[in-house]
């Protein structure tokens, strides 16, 4: 059996652990093994069943991803999936999709340690941002920049905040304003 290595190579990480967690173990007896392959239940019929039950079972977030379930059919709370062991990789990888931003509380995004770049990997358009009715401070604190705002459609018309806030937030660099200063005459 091989040890995953959880460093950059994450995906021969996970395959690591779905191929271990596929072998039985070499000391159970045939009537054992019998008995456990029929015995557990598999994870698609078992959603519902309390995430905390699931982890008694051996069950783990890959699994979810091994299942194919989309993120669509999960129908627990962000709370519950993070204290599960859940990730926003996990979540990408089972389709998290713009609208699902919907379920996060603002404390969700710095728990599963969402930003802009996060944000972008789910093909986020500037409507499904301004859904999410953020505030110039938290698009700041999300390290959204002016740059990427436009580059998902977003105008100084169609985003609701002032035009100083704007300027505040998202167009003023330190290189900005250092040019400006230097650039001023007598």
């Amino acid at each position: 059996m091989s040890l995953p290595d959880l460093g950059t190579h994450q995906t021969l990480a996970l395959n690591a652990i779905i191929d271990a967690r596929r072998q039985t173990p070499p000391e159970l007896s045939v009537w054992e093994r019998t008995r456990h392959f029929f015995a557990r239940k598999q994870l698609p019929q078992l959603l519902g069943t309390s995430l905390t039950t699931l982890k008694q079972q051996g069950f783990i977030p890959e699994d979810f991803i091994e299942f194919e379930i989309p993120w669509d059919k999960i129908p627990y709370s962000i709370d519950d999936c993070a204290a599960f062991g859940f990730t926003f990789d996990h979540m990408l990888a089972m389709n998290f999709q713009p609208h699902h931003f919907k379920q996060f509380e603002w404390r969700h995004y710095r728990q599963m340690r969402v930003d802009a770049d996060a944000m972008l990997k789910t093909c986020l358009s500037v409507h499904d941002l301004i859904a999410l009715k953020f505030t110039p401070q938290q698009l700041h604190q999300l390290k959204w920049s002016w740059a990427k705002l436009k580059g998902i459609g977003a105008t100084p018309e169609n985003i609701n905040m002032s035009a100083s806030d704007q300027q505040l937030y998202f167009k003023q660099t330190t290189q900005q304003v250092q040019r400006s200063i230097g650039a001023f005459k007598f």
